[in-house]
């Protein structure tokens, strides 16, 4: 019996684009806007989110320099080239947790709003569990399969998304976007810091670099694929300011879900329109997690080389279950996020600049 493979297993522009976007538009977009609207006055956290993304295009361009310095390396190999041996291994280790909690929390959030939105009477554990299985079944196979899904799915989430919001005009009240530019300095500070937790996840392009295509301008594809969540970022946010208030909004938990939950389709052809909209969201969530799976793997068997890749998802899978069970209330739930946010402003910024300098300082040596 012959097994399927695809006939590229590189990766282009396009695919890069969708990847980063794929990764980064994940359940921070759900619940951006609440968390933004609890200390910033009216709509002025428009401010935050364009300040975020440019962060993100500064960070993921200094990514796109490491990968084309060391083009066709993997991470853990340029790593270990420019650093020392246990410095490297350090460094996969701590890319290992974080994405292995990423992996925790984007599970435990799907099991959250599923069972708000659609399993009302099912247990978490019991949607956490079939969702983190089918998330195994899909990084089981080829990294190029995991990318091709990518580009299977997003523009589905981008379409729908797009019509939700179109048919949401007719709620918005523009008088609750004013007044303008009324936030301390201070607090658009504390907003941005928030939303670059939702705009992080371009980091995982280091793991791909063996696959990118030699001429790929992989620079200009990583700003299209900021550009697209960052926008997406800053038209929920405002949509739902405009619907709901600031203050309606700062009381919402998952404010994307609930614009859907009010949208009416002409003729009333779906009555629960939020329920189309999560499921179809659902294939964007997944696809950030088999990344993040991915990518916790792949640091994994750069630690214990003899391990191969199946072995490696059944030692990790039991951790990610067991790590999503453990916030029992909202507020460790929270927690668990704000664990996952602040290790990734190590993963996105830190070491990626960390490593980039010290490669320029060693230039004159042999990496």
């Amino acid at each position: 019996m012959k097994t399927f493979e695809y006939g590229d297993n590189q990766i282009g522009a396009r695919e890069v684009s969708m990847t980063v976007s794929s990764f980064m538009i994940g359940v921070g977009i759900l619940t951006l806007p609440g968390m933004l609207a609890k200390h910033i006055q009216a709509s002025d956290g428009w401010v935050s989110i364009v300040a975020a993304g440019m962060l993100a295009s500064v960070f993921g361009i200094v990514v796109c320099k490491l990968l084309k310095r060391f083009q066709g390396d993997t991470f853990h190999r340029f790593t270990a080239r420019i650093t020392a041996g246990p410095v490297a291994l350090l460094i996969s280790a701590i890319y290992g947790v974080y994405f292995l909690l990423y992996v925790a929390y984007e599970v435990r959030s799907i099991a959250k709003i599923s069972r708000m939105y659609l399993f009302e009477n099912t247990p978490i554990a019991f949607i956490s569990l079939a969702f983190l299985l089918v998330v195994v079944y899909g990084v089981s196979g080829s990294t190029a399969a995991v990318i091709r899904l990518n580009t299977m799915f997003l523009p589905i989430v981008l379409l729908v998304s797009a019509a939700v919001l179109l048919f949401g005009i007719q709620l918005m009240n523009l008088d609750n976007l004013k007044p303008f530019m009324t936030t301390a300095p201070l607090e658009l500070a504390s907003g941005t810091k928030d939303t670059t937790f939702a705009l992080t996840g371009f980091e995982v392009l280091l793991f791909y670099g063996p696959l990118l295509k030699p001429a790929v301008r992989t620079q200009r594809a990583m700003l299209v694929g900021i550009a697209i969540p960052v926008f997406l970022c800053l038209i929920t946010y405002l949509y739902s300011v405009a619907i709901f208030t600031t203050e309606a909004t700062a009381q919402i938990l998952f404010p994307t879900v609930e614009i859907a939950k009010e949208v009416r389709l002409p003729g009333q052809f779906f009555e629960r329109l939020e329920s189309v909209f999560f499921t179809v969201w659902i294939m964007t969530i997944f696809n950030t997690t088999c990344m993040a799976m991915e990518a916790s793997v792949s640091c994994l068997q750069s630690i214990a080389p003899k391990l191969g890749k199946p072995r490696s998802i059944l030692i990790l899978c039991p951790f990610a279950y067991f790590i999503n069970m453990l916030p029992e209330t909202m507020l460790q739930y929270k927690q668990l996020g704000l664990i996952v946010s602040n290790i990734g402003y190590a993963t996105a910024a830190a070491i990626p600049i960390a490593l980039l300098t010290v490669a320029r300082f060693r230039r004159g040596r042999r990496l």
